[in-house]
C-alpha cells in the first residue's frame, strides 16, 4: 500500500472551508479511516494514499471550479512543504526546483506502487517528466509544477499534460516550460 504524509490530506480538507457540509462529510470519512479529524492528523505521519484521493476528490466535487480544484490544491503543495519541513537552500533556479520535485515526491510518499520521476528532457526552460500518481488523480501535478515555478519567481510558466494513464497511455507525462 502506498502512503502519503498527513499534511497533504489536511491541506485538501482545509481548502474546503467555504463548503462546510462537504468539508464535514470528508472529515467524517477521514475520521472513520484514521480515528482522527483532518486537522489532528500527524502532519509528517503516513496515511494511505486512498485517503488523500478521497480528500482531493471531495474538494473537486464541492468546488464550483471542478477539476481546476486539483490544480489549485497542487499549487499549494510546495508552499506547504516549505512551511512544514522546509526546502533546501541550494534551490536557486526554476530547473533546480523542478528537479527537486522528484526528491520531494520520494520524501513525501512511501510503500508499494510508487514510480519515481523519470525525466525525458531537463533543459533550462523546457522539461518533460513522467509523474504518475499512486491511487489519486495525476491532475494534481499540473498544479504542483505550476506552484513550484511560482516559488521560483516564474509567473508565466506553462504545464501541459501530454500523456495520462486514465486516458489509456502507459504513463502520465508533463511538459513544463518557462
Amino acid at each position: 500500500m502506498a502512503k502519503v504524509k498527513g499534511k497533504f490530506i489536511s491541506l485538501a480538507i482545509s481548502l474546503m472551508g467555504a463548503y462546510k457540509d462537504a468539508q464535514a462529510k470528508a472529515d467524517e470519512y477521514i475520521f472513520k479511516q484514521t480515528n482522527l479529524h483532518y486537522n489532528k492528523l500527524d502532519q509528517e505521519g503516513w496515511y494511505d494514499t486512498k485517503i488523500f484521493a478521497h480528500a482531493m476528490d471531495a474538494y473537486a466535487k464541492a468546488s464550483p471550479t471542478g477539476d481546476r480544484a486539483y490544480v489549485t490544491l497542487g499549487q499549494k503543495v510546495y508552499p506547504t512543504i516549505k512551511k512544514t519541513s522546509g526546502l533546501p537552500p541550494t534551490l536557486k533556479t526554476p530547473l533546480d526546483y523542478i528537479l527537486f520535485e522528484a526528491e520531494g515526491f520520494k520524501a513525501n510518499h512511501k510503500g508499494n506502487g510508487l514510480k519515481p520521476r523519470k525525466f525525458i528532457k531537463k533543459d533550462d526552460g523546457d522539461v518533460i517528466v513522467e509523474a504518475e500518481a499512486p491511487d489519486y488523480s495525476c491532475k494534481l501535478y499540473k498544479g504542483v509544477f505550476l506552484g513550484i515555478l511560482e516559488m521560483a519567481g516564474i509567473k508565466t510558466g506553462k504545464v501541459e499534460q501530454t500523456k495520462c494513464t486514465s486516458k489509456g497511455d502507459a504513463t502520465c507525462e508533463f511538459h513544463i516550460t518557462w
